[in-house]
Parts: structure tokens; C-alpha cells; sequence
């Protein structure tokens, strides 16, 4: 006979983990497969923004390298958007000690984490859904799916596959510490660096996360501007390691969200924003959403599957397209175009109401354009819209 629970989750990533812990303070049997063993290092430039922070609380700060305030975001040439929040706008840390860190809530929460266990099939039988995990058989009311942009669940559910693009970089270590001190302070964005995606520097403890994504899909273009991006900034002589790559969401939509009683999250359900990569926070909350409609659901309330897809139609994906519209627009200007713009009375103001839909929901501060060519404007101090 097979073991059953109230919910199985595929997956111990930021979603899978943190549906599993609400799920399991909810009450539900949860069992969470993973098929890798934790702790793990993960292809990803590691950056928790302020939405992010907001719904971990202040324990993610045992695994957070640094609090960052200021974004610094080149946009043309010679041209230059710094945004300083009153409170931190991007925490940085690893995926290896971050998704060891969720998970490590999960099973604090009641919820079973087996590592190394790869699920090798799942049929949604109508009433509950089967699963074989290696030899065994194991059945729940529910199955999320958190099983990344690579996994196998969505096929298996006869969903549609999700169209991907790319993201790359590597850690560079300086030559001495002092070397590395001009960066702890910020996170440098560049929009020139790859065309129809960007740059990032991230600091980390002892080193840099630099990386380009988007664009296009994931393939050699992606280490080349790496590689070029670290040169222009002098980081040349640096110990460079990697590089590593992954496919990012290129497009979302809520097909992939939900099929009859398998619930799909995270970077699975393509829950990332395709133009910044940032899909974090995406996965807590898509993770959190599951674990409560499917308790609702087992209470007698609405079908699981349509109340996700409700909340994460309603609350996430709105955050996603507003993120997608507007990078699609300053991309198609061109850096030539936008650098003039960025001159024009109100473009500040427009790029200051983009900031909360950026990740900065909840921090005000001062937008800064530094165009070399014609000195500096500063808009007032502002409070972010909520």
C-alpha cells in the first residue's frame, strides 16, 4: 500500500520549500522530493529583493552576505540612474546557503524533506494524485510541482512546455580584499552590456556574482558578454570562476499555472520576470498561494487549481507584465534614444514609479540621472507608491 499525505511537493528550491512550510503550519501531511543533496550550489545570481525580505522576516538574515541601498543603472551611454532607498532594496547571499535555509523551515514546520529522491512519475487519478519516487509509491490529495524550468512534472501533466531564455556569469575573487570594497555598497546594473537584457555585479562576502541574462536563448553570447562585461571594469587580472549558465522564463502565462490536482510554482510555472530574472519573491509567494488553496480546498472550499490560479493571475503575474512592458520599451529605444530621454521632464518620475514594480514595494528613496554630458538632476526625495 502507498503512503499517502495531504500534499507531496517535487522540489526543495525557494517555492518548493516555502509551499511545504506553509502548507505544513497549515496542518496538511506534506513530503517534500528533491533530487539533489543539500547544500547545493545553484546557477543564480543570488539577490533577495525588498518584496522578498518582506515575506521571509528578519531569521533570512543568517544567510544574507550583504544589505544593499543603492542600485546603480546604466541605461546609455555616459548616462547613469542611481536609486538609494531609505532601507535595503537587494539583500545578497547563495542559493546553496539560502535554499538550505528554506528548507531547513520547512522541516522546522513538520514537513518531510528527502534529498536525493527523484520522482519518476506522477498521475493525477482525479480523486488524489500517484507518484513513484525511485521503488516507492506514494499518493496525496495534491502535487505541487517546484521542479525549476528543467523539470518534468508539467510534461508529465500534459501541460505545455515553457519557452525559455537564458542567464549566465561567474564569481570573480579579487587580488586582495581592499579590491573588493568599492563594490559592497551597491549593485551594479547594466543595460548596455547585452542587447534585450542586462549586466549584473552583486557582492558577495569574498567575492563578485557578475552575470548578463535574457535576450535570447541560453548559449555561448551569454559567457562571451560575460566575459566582456568583466573586462570593462577592469576586473581583468581577477580569479575567475565558472562560468555557469541556466534557462531563465522567457515568457509566463496561466496555462502553466495548474491542471486538475497538480498545482505548478515558482520558475516551473515560468513565474520570473523574463526581463530582470528576478523570480524569488515569485517563488515564496506562488509557493505560499498552492500551500493555502490547497487547504481551503481540503476544508470543502473551491477547487485548489482555480483558486491559485486566481491569486497568482490577480497578484503576480500583473507585477511580471508591468516589469515586461516597460523593459521592452526602454530596450526597443536604444541606448541613444534613452540616454536623450532620460532628459525629458518626467522620465524621472516615470523610472521612480517603476521602481516598486521592480522589487522596491515597500522603499522610499532618491532617484539621481548622472548624464555626463549635461550634468546632474536629482528628483526629489520620494515615498514609494505600496
Amino acid at each position: 500500500m502507498s503512503e499517502r499525505f495531504d500534499l507531496i511537493v517535487v522540489g526543495a528550491g525557494p517555492a518548493g520549500s516555502s509551499c511545504a512550510e506553509r502548507a505544513a503550519r497549515l496542518g496538511l501531511r506534506v513530503a517534500v522530493f528533491e533530487k539533489e543533496t543539500f547544500p547545493r550550489s545553484k546557477p543564480c545570481a543570488g539577490g533577495l529583493t525588498s518584496r522578498a525580505l518582506g515575506l521571509l522576516g528578519s531569521s533570512a538574515n543568517k544567510v544574507i552576505h550583504h544589505n544593499i541601498r543603492t542600485s546603480e543603472f546604466s541605461v546609455g551611454p555616459r548616462v547613469t540612474v542611481k536609486w538609494t532607498g531609505r532601507d535595503t532594496i537587494i539583500a545578497t547571499t547563495t542559493r546553496k546557503e539560502f535554499d538550505q535555509y528554506l528548507a531547513e523551515r520547512a522541516v522546522s514546520a513538520g514537513a518531510r524533506v528527502e534529498f536525493g529522491a527523484a520522482v519518476n512519475s506522477a498521475i493525477d487519478l482525479g480523486a488524489h494524485v500517484e507518484i513513484m519516487a525511485g521503488s516507492r509509491s506514494l499518493s496525496a490529495a495534491y502535487l505541487v510541482a517546484a521542479d525549476g524550468v528543467r523539470g518534468r512534472l508539467m510534461g508529465m501533466a500534459g501541460m505545455p512546455p515553457l519557452k525559455l531564455s537564458g542567464a549566465a556569469y561567474a564569481r570573480v575573487f579579487p587580488n586582495t580584499s581592499s579590491d573588493l570594497e568599492p563594490f559592497l555598497d551597491r549593485v551594479i546594473i547594466d543595460a548596455t552590456v547585452r542587447g534585450g537584457g542586462y549586466g549584473w555585479i552583486f557582492p558577495k562576502k569574498d567575492h563578485l556574482n557578475i552575470g548578463v541574462c535574457g535576450g535570447a536563448t541560453l548559449g555561448p553570447d551569454h559567457v562571451r558578454d560575460v566575459d566582456r562585461f568583466i573586462e570593462q571594469h577592469g576586473l581583468g587580472s581577477w580569479r575567475v570562476e565558472g562560468h555557469f549558465a541556466r534557462p531563465t522564463p522567457a515568457a509566463v502565462g496561466s496555462a502553466s499555472l495548474a491542471k486538475g490536482r497538480i498545482l505548478v510554482v515558482g520558475d516551473a510555472a515560468g513565474l520570473a520576470d523574463p526581463i530582470t530574472g528576478e523570480g524569488i519573491s515569485h517563488s515564496i509567494a506562488s509557493g505560499r498561494m498552492a500551500a493555502e488553496a490547497i487547504r481551503e480546498a481540503l476544508d470543502g472550499g473551491d477547487d485548489a487549481s482555480t483558486t491559485y490560479r486566481g491569486r497568482a493571475v490577480a497578484e503576480i503575474l500583473p507585477v511580471i507584465s508591468h516589469s515586461i512592458r516597460l523593459g521592452r520599451f526602454l530596450h526597443a529605444l536604444g541606448p541613444g534614444p534613452l540616454s536623450a530621454g532620460l532628459r525629458i521632464p518626467g522620465m524621472a518620475g516615470l523610472l521612480e514609479f517603476w521602481m516598486p514594480r521592480m522589487g522596491h514595494a515597500s522603499v522610499g528613496g532618491r532617484l539621481t540621472i548622472d548624464a555626463s554630458s549635461r550634468g546632474r538632476r536629482t528628483a526629489p526625495h520620494v515615498k514609494s507608491p505600496t
